[in-house]
């Protein structure tokens, strides 16, 4: 059994799933590509730090996948990767130098929840998003999963104003 996954296949008792709030469930019913992130900044691995760095500072983003000029995915550069490179103070390298190349990520199809897993079980701060061909579609964060999560909430608290709204109107019209 994958340590990520200890209970996995342990069956809740009905009281352990009283307690389950509707902010769990939503991490299991919302799917990766309803709250990623589409318009996707990527780097090549030739390109320099200095430019890494003026992208980050302009689109005010701390990390970016790499990617061939295939658009094929070769790597992750992050905030982390352009500090190392900075105390060193070699801007003009290129990327492929400083990029994480073992790179992990998380299908579009997939429930939030196994994005939670693995940004709980890492020092991760994104995670590139497949599709079913492999090809890279987004990028997911933390951000990303919370504003979805809250999204969520949001419209369950409209639907419930509603369902109320309806069922008081219906004693007055009786």
């Amino acid at each position: 059994m994958d340590s990520t996954e200890p209970h996995k296949n342990r069956v809740i008792s009905d009281k352990e799933a009283e307690t389950i709030t509707r902010t769990e469930e939503l991490a299991y019913e919302i799917k990766v590509e309803e709250v990623m992130t589409r318009g996707i900044h990527t780097i090549k691995p030739s390109d320099s730090m200095q430019k890494a760095l003026d992208i980050f500072r302009t689109l005010h983003i701390s990390g970016a996948p790499v990617v061939s000029d295939d658009n094929e995915l070769v790597g992750v550069i992050s905030i982390e990767d352009l500090m190392r490179c900075l105390v060193t103070g070699d801007l003009d390298s290129p990327t492929s130098k400083y990029m994480t190349t073992k790179v992990l990520t998380i299908r579009a199809s997939d429930p939030v929840i196994e994005a939670l897993k693995i940004f709980v079980n890492t020092r991760l701060g994104r995670l590139p998003v497949t599709n079913a061909e492999g090809r890279m579609v987004g990028i997911l964060t933390k951000g990303d999963i919370t504003r979805g999560v809250l999204r969520g909430l949001q419209q369950d608290k409209q639907a419930e104003e509603l369902r109320r709204y309806r069922a008081s109107h219906l004693f007055e019209d009786i």
